[in-house]
Parts: structure tokens; C-alpha cells; sequence
């Protein structure tokens, strides 16, 4: 069944958070403001979203690292780690929200028929073996981490995914018209309708043998779909940091900083009518996007090493930190292989370290049969 487009509307930012995150008025970035816009490939129109808007920039002055938690909610800062129990979380928060970032004025939002859905599973998730708490899944659609804990819903969670931009290529040896990839971290959706999440676009265009890579950071509170933002603009090799968070069960923010090229940005996200956050997992994902009515082609990004993951319920009293590569002592780690459209497994993570993992791509994804991967 064709999906429906959204094309028209932009949301307000009042009423995006809680009372007491608020962002103030001033400091809301008026869309109508923003630039006209030529679609690029995959886009359905210039015209801007609903349910998104864009976050301006604290006042000259203004620094997070002292400020207290009300002052850096009251301007959506992202949520602060603790450094006492994960300090590594701290210090890539801190290099994100504190470096000399530099905002585009007016990023384009532009609104797209790419979706990022929840898992789609394939058979059922067995024990891994290898450690306690850890099962592993195959999905058509995901490969990477996702922990889930049902009898402690995430309901006010933030999650950091921090990785190195692939390099886009097909298949060695084909040249279809467009592969599509997606790196990102989110909540929601391995068990859910729903998914609050942000990350990186990464596709294979070929037409005449030529393949042109395609990249653009983008945020999505399925089931609308996609949206991609003009800031940060994104390259390949690019380290990049991405924090999502939700304020309430339809109100949510993304944090985008670019250590390659010291560009921040932020937007807010509202959950389409009628849909609510559930808190039933959270998650670090490569992913082969749907289109319209199917899954896409997943784009040969070789691999993508993800140098940090780690999520945690930012207002409880003592939080609870989950990483990327650790199983929780709570909950159950789900480990997910993607499959092809026969079925044979084309991407999957591998746990370098508790907060690190190594995405590969392999099979039809590359253009070769077997595990081993490009």
C-alpha cells in the first residue's frame, strides 16, 4: 500500500515540550523564514514538513558546562551525562554542545517519501551463546543494537550514537539507479509502531556506470516520514555526533554536531496524531530505508565503526546507562542481522568494545556471495 506524503505545514515550537523545558519563544527559528529549496534526490517537495521545527542557537555567552539543568533545558540543550559513572559519555557531550560550533541561520527542511520504521523481524530472536541477556534477530530492515526492557519503559530517555560517515558505493560490478542507507540512534520501534530518531542518509546513485554518493543528516518521528536538514551538511569521513531525547511522550529533540567541521545544529520533533512514545526499546541502527511502498537497496557502505553509543533515563535520580556494546544488567540486548530480499544476510555488528561497534556490510549488499565482508 502507497504511503501517504506529508508535505505541508510547519510546527510550531510552543507546546513542543514540557513546562518545565520550555524553550523560549525568542529562540525559536521562525520557518517561514527559511530559504526556497530544489529537491534533491529521493525529496517529494521544497514545501516545509509538519511536525518538525527548528532550534536556534543560546544567546552569545551563554555556556553549558556551567549553567544549571534548568538553564540548559529552558535553551534544549541536550542532556548532560553524569561523569561520574560514564565519563567517556560526558566527554564527547561536552566536545559536542561546548566547541566552537558554528549554526546555519536557516536550515532547509525538506520533506521526503523515505521512511526509517520499526524492526521488521525475521524468525524468531534466539540466545546468543556468548553472554547473558544477549539474544540475536534477523530484520529485512535493521542490523545493529537495540536493548529492550518492557517491565522499565524508557519514557523520558536520551540516547547518544556517535560514528564516522561511510563512503557510498553499490554493489561492485552493478549499477541500479538509487541504494539507500541510514546510520542512527533512536527510541522506540523494536516492538512498537513508533520510532523518535535522527541520523545520517548515505546513497548510491549510478546511472551510465557513474556512481555519485549522496549524504544529508536527517530526523523522523515515525510514522511521519523523513525529513532531511541542510545543516550539517555532510560528507564521507565526517565524525559526527547525534543526540535524541524526548521531553514527553510526543515531544521530542535531535542534536547534530559535526567534529570535521564544527557545525551544530538542533530541531524539534512532535509524534504524528494519535501516536505516543512507548519507551520499549532503544536502539544504534544501519538500515535500508523503506521507499513509498518497499524496502530500498541497501547502499555497500563497506562498513561504519560507531566509536560511542549510550542512552539513559536523564531525569531519573540515579540513572541508568545502557552502551552499545554491552549486554544490560537489565533488559535484553538484541543483536540484528539484516537480510536481503532472499533472506541472506547483507549487514550486522560486531561488539569491539562496551561502547563500540563495527558495522559491515557482505552478500548481495556488496556484490559477493558468503559471509565474509567488502
Amino acid at each position: 500500500m502507497k504511503r501517504n506524503i506529508i508535505m505541508i505545514g510547519v510546527f510550531g515550537l510552543c507546546g513542543a515540550v514540557t513546562s518545565a523545558q520550555m524553550l523560549t519563544p525568542s529562540y525559536a527559528q521562525d520557518a517561514s523564514a527559511l530559504p526556497a529549496n530544489v529537491p534533491p534526490p529521493g525529496s517529494t517537495a521544497a514545501t516545509r514538513p509538519k511536525g518538525v521545527g527548528v532550534v536556534a542557537a543560546p544567546p552569545a555567552g551563554f555556556n553549558p558546562l556551567t549553567a544549571s539543568p534548568a538553564a540548559r533545558a529552558q535553551y534544549a540543550i541536550p542532556p548532560m551525562p553524569d561523569p561520574r559513572v560514564a565519563p567517556g559519555a560526558y566527554d564527547r557531550w561536552q566536545k559536542a554542545v561546548a566547541g566552537p560550533a558554528k549554526r546555519a541561520v536557516a536550515p532547509v527542511l525538506t520533506q521526503t517519501n523515505i521512511f526509517n520504521g520499526p524492526a521488521k523481524k525475521v524468525g524468531p530472536s534466539v540466545p546468543s551463546g556468548t553472554a547473558n541477556n544477549v539474544i540475536t534477530a534477523t530484520s529485512s530492515n535493521w542490523s545493529g543494537g537495540s536493548v529492550i526492557n518492557s517491565s522499565n519503559p524508557f519514557t523520558l530517555e536520551a540516547i547518544i550514537g556517535e560514528f564516522v560517515v561511510p563512503t557510498a558505493h553499490q554493489a561492485f560490478g552493478s549499477c541500479t539507479e538509487e541504494d539507500y542507507s541510514s546510520q542512527w540512534p533512536g527510541i522506540d520501534g523494536n516492538g512498537s509502531g513508533d520510532v523518535l530518531q535522527a541520523g545520517i542518509e548515505v546513497d548510491a546513485l549510478c546511472s551510465g556506470g557513474t556512481t555519485t554518493g549522496f549524504y544529508s543528516a536527517w530526523i523522523e518521528w515515525f510514522p511521519f516520514d523523513e525529513v532531511r536538514v541542510s545543516s550539517p551538511a555532510i560528507r564521507p569521513g565526517d565524525l559526527v555526533y547525534v543526540q535524541v531525547w524526548n521531553t514527553s511522550p510526543t515531544s521530542g529533540l535531535a542534536y547534530f554536531y559535526d567534529y570535521s567541521t564544527e557545525v551544530s545544529a538542533e530541531y524539534v520533533l512532535t509524534a504524528p496524531s494519535g501516536t505516543k512514545l512507548v519507551g520499549d526499546s532503544i536502539e544504534w541502527i544501519v538500515e535500508r530505508p523503506g521507499i513509498s511502498a518497499g524496502l530500498a537497496t541497501l547502499t555497500n557502505y563497506i562498513d561504519v565503526p560507531w566509536s560511542y553509543g549510550v542512552a539513559w533515563n536523564y531525569q531519573a535520580a540515579s540513572p541508568t546507562f545502557y552502551f552499545d556494546g554491552q549486554p544490560p544488567a537489565a533488559g535484553t540486548y538484541e543483536e540484528l542481522t539484516m537480510v536481503d530480499n532472499s533472506g541472506l544476510g547483507i549487514s550486522s555488528a560486531t561488539f569491539e568494545s562496551y561502547n563500540f561497534l563495527w558495522f559491515q556490510d557482505f552478500g548481495s549488499a556488496c556484490g559477493r556471495t558468503g559471509a565474509p565482508p567488502c
